[in-house]
């Protein structure tokens, strides 16, 4: 019986030996000649592969390309009155090597502006000539007109379109500062002439504004043809906190005639404005405003109302007129005895 249970575990050892068990002689000469024959097809693959490149890239290619277009020397006292062309477009013909560098790396092409007319061609080919086995074979456009008149300078002002809406009773307390207000532009005679301003295109947007505002705005210039002396200006405004005060004033007559008096009812005017927190305390010791009546509106008026005109005589602080009661007042004139 022991013989049987000895001759059962012998029989599942070398069933488990035969599984796991690494393969013989034959099985690893068999994995390593067709590695082999692998590792020779990729081979053969590869020097075909290589050889038919060397074939075909001595062959003769054609392409085209644009060429960007850089502007030669400029006479100092000169300056363009129109623009020259971004790009050319040049078809070559040459093997491939030169062309595929040439394709991802186009050089750029000089125009000598001191001639009224270039001659593209030309300028291209004798870019090219450093380049072996490239033949230049047509240029587009293939010739290019040079304009050139007096150059000049001058100063214009900064225009700036600002949309800014302040949190509840918060607003400006001055008139918004462009800083610097002006810019220097220098080009051609006839490309500054029609320029009066700078009109910067971008539009300030703000929303919700409770705090002063200082604020960079760039300066750009789409065109070539005219050189700015600024890339950026500031704009600034002082914001404040306003409160809500009250005033009564008497009401005057402007440029009366001698001898006569004209009386109002109401006699005064109740005014209410809008001040800066700040200002609130020098404000409460003066008058701010002025009521009054030119004595032509009453030489025109046939009801026996008019209505009076109400000035800030204050302008150095930043007051905003809410509302005024009543709208209009009864008139009364009186000759002197």
């Amino acid at each position: 019986m022991a013989d049987n249970y000895f001759k059962k575990i012998q029989d599942w050892l070398s069933s488990v030996a035969k599984k796991g068990t690494k393969p013989g002689t034959e099985e690893v000469q068999a994995v390593l000649a067709k590695r082999e024959r692998i590792f020779v097809f990729a081979m053969a693959y590869i020097i075909a592969l290589c050889l038919w490149l060397i074939v075909n890239l001595n062959g003769i290619f054609n392409i085209t390309i644009k060429m960007p277009v850089e502007i030669g020397n400029v006479p100092s006292d000169l300056a363009l009155t129109d623009d020259l062309p971004e790009f050319v477009e040049v078809s070559l013909s040459g093997t491939a090597l030169p062309l595929i560098s040439l394709y991802n790396n186009p050089p750029s092409v000089t125009i000598d502006v001191e001639e009224a007319e270039v001659n593209i061609f030309n300028q291209v080919r004798q870019r090219m000539n450093t380049i072996q086995e490239v033949e230049v074979v047509k240029v587009e456009p293939i010739l290019v007109e040079v304009k050139l008149e007096k150059k000049t300078s001058k100063k214009v002002p900064i225009i700036l379109q600002a949309n800014v809406a302040f949190e509840n009773r918060f607003g400006l307390i001055s008139t918004p500062k462009l800083v610097p207000d002006s810019i220097e532009i220098t080009g051609a005679v006839s490309q500054l002439k029609s320029i009066q301003n700078w009109v910067l295109e971008d539009t300030l947007e703000m929303t919700g504004v409770r705090d002063d505002i200082f604020e960079i705005i760039p300066i750009k210039n789409d065109n070539s043809l005219i050189t700015t002396t600024l890339n950026e200006v500031h704009y600034i405004a002082d914001v404040s906190e306003f409160t809500e005060s009250e005033i009564s004033v008497l009401i005057k007559t402007r440029d009366l005639p001698r001898g006569e008096n004209i009386t109002y009812n109401p006699a005064s005017i109740t005014i209410k404005y809008d001040v800066p927190l700040e200002q609130y305390a020098e404000i409460s010791r003066i008058r701010p405003y002025e009521v009054y009546v030119p004595y032509s509106k009453i030489e025109e008026d046939f009801t026996g109302f008019v209505t009076p005109d109400i000035e800030l005589v204050t302008p150095q602080y930043a007051l905003k007129l809410r509302s005024f009661q009543p709208k209009a007042v009864a008139y009364f004139s009186v000759l002197d005895q």
